[in-house]
């Protein structure tokens, strides 16, 4: 990633660089390619102002931090931008944040658990609108998940909807409706 430094009233600290190098070059491994970033750092009364803007092909993120002294205020910084590395990414691939627990699935089949006492037995319902994706994306994204079923619509029969799951056999079955 090709950084720029850029000094105003004031001489870069030997450090600033190095902790803006080290963090860009980890998070130049969920950027895009060819991101470029651009470090002010600028001098006030009492304090010290640095600011990051990274421009890549996703869209610019900048931010801003004060501190006493240039390092705390580049360590700042870039923690900014990290976190909206991460929420750019996360908004990007649709994800919702989820705890760990809630993303697992059970590892037998709801048919096969035991009831637990004080319930009734009904499934459990899920809505969500199914994406548009033709059957080797969705047979790609089905495998890597956990989930028991997916539902998408297929575009290249006219948006029609169809039904990925897994079978107990660990094989994957496909319905097309009439």
């Amino acid at each position: 990633m090709k950084t720029t430094f850029t000094a105003r009233h004031i001489r870069l600290h030997p450090r600033l660089r190095e902790i803006v190098q080290t963090k860009l070059a980890k998070l130049e491994r969920v950027l895009p390619g060819r991101a470029v970033a651009r470090v002010v750092v600028t001098a006030g009364r009492t304090d010290v102002g640095v600011e990051v803007t990274v421009a890549g092909r996703r869209g610019t993120l900048t931010a801003t931090a004060r501190a006493a002294d240039q390092p705390s205020a580049a360590q700042d910084v870039m923690d900014r931008v990290a976190a909206q590395v991460v929420k750019t990414n996360t908004k990007v691939k649709g994800v919702k944040k989820r705890t760990r627990s809630a993303v697992r699935t059970p590892a037998v089949w709801p048919a096969e658990q035991a009831a637990e006492p004080g319930t009734t037995g009904e499934p459990r319902r899920e809505t969500f609108s199914p994406r548009a994706m033709f059957e080797e994306d969705a047979l790609t994204a089905f495998a890597a998940s956990r989930r028991e079923v997916l539902v998408f619509r297929d575009p290249a029969f006219d948006n029609a909807l169809r039904f990925l799951y897994r079978r107990r056999d660990g094989t994957l079955g496909l319905v097309v409706p009439e």
